[in-house]
């Protein structure tokens, strides 16, 4: 029982990564990961270092000087079923799947690995949260699905919380 357990969610992680692959290697995704890069960057705000990791962040500050500790312009990136939107602290673009001819996500679970890709090309402290809405399937059963997906990052009033890592389970 065991064993059909972990072949069924071993597949359901590959079809799910399967799903994505076309939005990870579209033209609107290079065009994301260009306006990440044109943004820029700016100096390492303390603000944004957690608490529990200021002390070696002033450590590399002393080490290599401020240009070793640079983050990402972007503020905060919004994923939906239309779209994925950089937010900067003055600014909103838009990335919307009709503008580069592709149908809207229907299916939004897939979204947080989206996610998690969009945060290996962000610099700076990001974490991943998403929104739910409960759904009904033709069975009668109900279950919680992915509506937004929220990459925020780390400033004081969205407290870091280090824990030993392990793996993350998006699907």
């Amino acid at each position: 029982m065991g064993l059909l357990n972990t072949l069924q969610t071993k597949t359901s992680e590959a079809r799910a990564k399967e799903r994505i692959r076309p939005l990870l290697e579209s033209r609107m995704m290079r065009d994301i990961l260009l306006e990440i890069g044109q943004r820029g960057t700016e100096k390492l705000d303390p603000q944004s270092v957690p608490v529990a990791q200021r002390e070696r962040a002033a450590a590399l500050a002393a080490e290599c000087g401020t240009a070793g500790l640079r983050q990402s312009a972007i503020g905060e990136v919004v994923l939906d079923e239309e779209g994925i939107i950089l937010c900067t602290a003055d600014d909103r673009i838009a990335f919307l799947y009709a503008d580069y001819n592709y149908e809207n996500i229907q299916n939004t679970d897939c979204l947080p690995a989206v996610a998690e890709y969009l945060v290996q090309h962000l610099r700076g402290y990001y974490s991943i949260s998403r929104t739910f809405t409960t759904v009904t399937n033709e069975k009668g059963k109900r279950h919680e699905k992915t509506r937004q997906v929220f990459i925020r990052r780390h400033h004081e009033d969205t407290p870091f919380n280090p824990q030993p890592t392990r793996k993350q389970r998006l699907f």
